[in-house]
C-alpha cells in the first residue's frame, strides 16, 4: 500500500472523526470507497487506524466543557424545526446537496399534511472550513417557495436564535449571501444520533399534527 494513499486516507479519517457524525463502520465504508481503484488498499490497517483514532477522540470528548458549540447549535436547529423551518446538520457536501435534502424532507412533510415554512443547513464543506479557517461556519437558508419576504423572516429568526444561544454572527442583509457564525469551536464526537431526517420529523410531528397518514421512507441519501 502506497504511503501517499495512507496519508490521504488518514487525512480524510481525521477530518471526518472531528466532524463527529459517522460511526466506525460508516467511516470505513465512506472513506475506503474513495480508494476503490487501489488494489492493495489495506483494509485491516485502516480498520486499526479507525479504532485507534475514533477511540482517542471519544475519550477526549469526556473532558469537553458543556454545552459545546455543537450542542448549542443543535438547540438552535431544534427550535427552528419546531417552527417548521427544516434545519439540517452536515447536509451533503455542497449547497446543491443540502437544498435537495431539505426539499426532499419538505415534500415528505407536505405528503402528511404539514407545510414547512422554509429550511436552513450547513454542509460538509462548510464544516471543513469551520474547522480549518478560524471557526467560520456558514448557514444557508431559504423559504419553502422562494418567497423573499419569508426568506428574510427566516434569516432574521436564525440570527436571533443564534445570538440567544451565545453565537456571534455576521450577515449583510442580502438573500444572496449566507449567515456566518463567527469563531465557532467545533467539538463533536459520534453519539449514534441522526441529527437530520429522524430528528426533523420527530420534532415537527410533535408540535404539528399530521393531517394525512402516509408511510415515510428514508430518502436515498440517508444510505450513503
Amino acid at each position: 500500500m502506497k504511503q501517499k494513499v495512507k496519508t490521504e486516507a488518514i487525512e480524510h479519517l481525521e477530518r471526518d472523526i472531528l466532524f463527529g457524525f459517522e460511526s466506525k463502520d460508516d467511516l470505513f465504508e465512506s472513506i475506503s470507497e474513495l480508494f476503490y481503484n487501489e488494489d492493495d488498499f489495506d483494509n485491516d490497517w485502516f480498520k486499526t487506524e479507525i479504532e485507534k483514532r475514533f477511540s482517542s477522540h471519544l475519550k477526549s470528548s469526556e473532558n469537553w466543557k458543556k454545552p459545546t458549540d455543537f450542542e448549542r447549535l443543535v438547540k438552535v436547529f431544534d427550535q427552528l424545526n419546531k417552527e417548521k423551518i427544516v434545519s439540517l446538520h452536515k447536509a451533503g457536501h455542497t449547497r446543491q446537496d443540502s437544498e435537495e435534502d431539505c426539499r426532499e424532507i419538505i415534500e415528505e412533510l407536505e405528503a402528511i399534511g404539514i407545510k414547512a415554512k422554509g429550511y436552513c443547513y450547513y454542509h460538509s464543506q462548510d464544516l471543513e472550513r469551520a474547522i480549518e479557517d478560524n471557526g467560520m461556519l456558514f448557514i444557508g437558508y431559504d423559504s419553502n417557495e422562494q418567497n423573499d419576504g419569508i426568506a428574510f423572516e427566516i434569516a432574521n429568526r436564525i440570527i436571533e436564535l443564534l445570538k440567544e444561544n451565545g453565537f456571534k454572527t455576521e450577515w449583510n442583509g442580502s438573500l444572496d449571501t449566507r449567515i456566518e457564525i463567527k469563531s465557532i469551536v467545533w467539538k463533536k464526537a459520534y453519539d449514534n444520533t441522526d441529527y437530520n431526517y429522524s430528528r426533523v420529523f420527530s420534532i415537527i410531528e410533535k408540535y404539528h399534527t399530521p393531517t394525512k397518514k402516509v408511510e415515510k421512507k428514508k430518502p436515498f441519501w440517508k444510505f450513503w
